[in-house]
């Protein structure tokens, strides 16, 4: 089906390859400005510096050494090597999965001396799916995973039968639902899967932070030392160093190498019903096996079946607030609504550029799509739910980042339910933006979303801010909703964006910590942006936890899945 062309000729490896942004042509006919281009501005700025440049020597690469930190000063283009560091690695059958990460009936680790019994000496290599005791990373074992999809967070998506009547109302379907909630309605369909590279399993494991009780303990240590030694810290352990048993930690933080992968896949036979063309030859889609969720009641697992990736975000430590980066499907439908997409280095932005000025303009964004003199009122507004033109412009660093590790330089479409590195259709992801910083330097809050991970609320959207909510409380379990009780324009709730407010972990109190009149009353200990933890069940009986965990006293907190029908 699709092919996609080789590197082109004057490419070749061992080149300096400036990342410069490609100048769009100025047209010459002036196009004004309206407000939906001037709230746009703050979103549109070119992210990665003039000063980028990539090396690539070989099988390496390797930034300018006048580029200290890539992924604060180019993070467009870090965005990109990221991409290409997790397809490399394989990551949907390589990685962990928060539910290997977090086992149901999860045992201590085996402290010196102990071999047999209820702990667990290392990191399980294995492709079992759903692990009871010990953490899984499946690394080299030979096979594919028996990954099983899950439902995403739904607090900002229409339920699934919201999702179902609104697609059975007409006889014409899809084209029947409005707009504004066809982003919503793929959210509902898709399914979820996190990975998580080997450093994240590692460090878990070695803090044994895959239990209630060992995000406890986290919370008990930082509470005695806030209460006796405060403002001194305890040394923080080394986060890449095997400890023979668990470390004294206060502060969950993650080795600089971590890098986890959140993919929104779809089942193959949902796509017809939701408008997407599995026959597009020239922008296919990976396809994976995955197990279906499984009916309440059911007790065997249902058979693998095809499922496409929609779009995935990729975070690395590289940071310490981590540095965010968001793709999607080039076809996905209101791919650029809201918030538009910008990438000042992979792929030219695509559509009309407006111009005031006789200067080149950057060509990283793509604005959101618009209906302009709406009911010949003058007014102009979103034309939300459509796909975006493909500019289709890879840039030659870009290329040669992708030919060097042997990324979509295949012919045709993978259909075996197994991808691999070389697929085509690697080529028909795009980047939709970057995140590093809570807010600009000039104090507006940064947004970052995606059509289908934040459907619903991408104009709110915040991975930063998002995720710096992922806290636990004295009990180790979640702190905080992902979701407010604002309200986006479709009705569905919003997450948060700008700086936290340090309330929400440690308000000044009266009889604070140590029975003190006046002191920090400790409210919620973050968890290092990774909300993966709300998956971790107890090693004894407890009250709370998700509900495959095997020691609640109750049904936990994760709510049963609705049944799906076939609309």
């Amino acid at each position: 089906m699709g092919r996609f062309g080789k590197l082109t000729a004057g490419i070749l490896f061992g080149l300096s390859i400036g990342i410069g942004i490609v100048q769009a042509q100025v047209p010459t006919e002036p196009v004004r400005p309206d407000q939906i281009d001037y709230a746009m501005v703050p979103l549109a700025d070119v992210k990665d510096s003039p000063q980028c440049r990539l090396h690539i020597t070989g099988n390496s690469y390797a930034f300018d050494p006048a580029v200290s930190n890539p992924s604060m000063t180019c993070p467009d283009a870090f965005a990109w090597t990221l991409f290409v560091r997790a397809v490399r690695d394989n990551f949907w059958e390589d990685w962990t999965t928060d539910r290997q990460m977090w086992p149901s009936d999860p045992w201590p680790r085996c402290r010196p001396g102990e071999t047999k019994g209820r702990c667990c000496p290392a990191v399980e290599i294995s492709n079992t799916g759903a692990p009871e005791h010990c953490p899984v990373y499946p690394g080299p074992t030979p096979g594919v995973p028996s990954h099983q999809v899950r439902a995403p967070v739904t607090a900002h998506q229409m339920s699934i039968e919201q999702a179902l009547g609104v697609l059975g109302k007409s006889d014409k379907r899809w084209e029947a639902v409005p707009e504004i909630l066809k982003s919503p309605v793929i959210g509902a369909l898709q399914d979820e899967i996190i990975f998580r590279n080997q450093p994240m399993v590692d460090y878990v494991f070695d803090n044994e932070l895959y239990s209630t009780e060992g995000l406890i303990r986290v919370f008990d240590n930082k509470l005695t030392l806030l209460g006796s030694v405060a403002p001194r810290r305890a040394v923080p352990p080394d986060p890449v160093a095997a400890h023979a048993s668990p470390p004294f930690l206060t502060k969950i933080d993650f080795p600089i190498s971590s890098i986890m992968v959140k993919a929104n896949w779809l089942a193959a036979d949902r796509a017809s019903q939701v408008g997407i063309d599995l026959n597009d030859a020239s922008h296919p889609y990976i396809i994976m096996n995955f197990v279906p969720r499984s009916a309440p009641g059911d007790t065997m697992p249902a058979a693998p079946k095809p499922y496409i990736l929609l779009s995935m975000h990729i975070s690395s430590k590289d940071v310490p607030n981590w540095t965010w980066a968001t793709f999607e499907h080039v076809n996905n439908q209101g791919r650029c609504d809201w918030i538009g997409c910008n990438d000042s280095f992979g792929y030219t932005a695509a559509g009309p550029t407006p111009s005031g000025s006789t200067e080149p303009l950057a060509n990283n964004y793509t604005g959101p799509n618009k209906r302009t003199n709406v009911d010949s009122a003058g007014v102009d507004a979103f034309d939300l739910a459509k796909v975006y033109p493909d500019g289709g412009t890879i840039s030659p660093v870009l290329q040669a980042l992708f030919a060097q590790a042997e990324i979509g330089m295949g012919n045709g479409v993978n259909t075996s339910g197994r991808p691999s590195r070389q697929d085509a259709a690697w080529r028909s992801y795009r980047l939709k933006g970057t995140q590093v910083d809570f807010v600009t330097a000039t104090g507006i809050p940064t947004r970052v979303g995606n059509s289908v991970t934040e459907a619903g609320f991408v104009n709110s959207s915040s991975c930063l801010t998002c995720h710096s909510r992922a806290a636990i409380t004295k009990d180790g379990v979640p702190a905080f909703a992902i979701f407010t009780d604002r309200m986006s324009d479709a009705g569905l709730a919003e997450s948060v964006n700008g700086a936290p407010n340090p309330a929400w972990f440690s308000v000044n109190a009266f009889f604070g910590v140590g029975a003190q009149r006046e002191a920090p009353r400790l409210l919620a200990v973050q968890t290092d942006f990774v909300w993966g933890f709300r998956f971790a069940c107890p090693m004894e009986p407890r009250p709370l936890g998700p509900a495959w965990c095997k020691n609640l006293t109750t049904k936990g907190y994760s709510a049963p899945v609705p049944t799906r029908t076939t609309p």
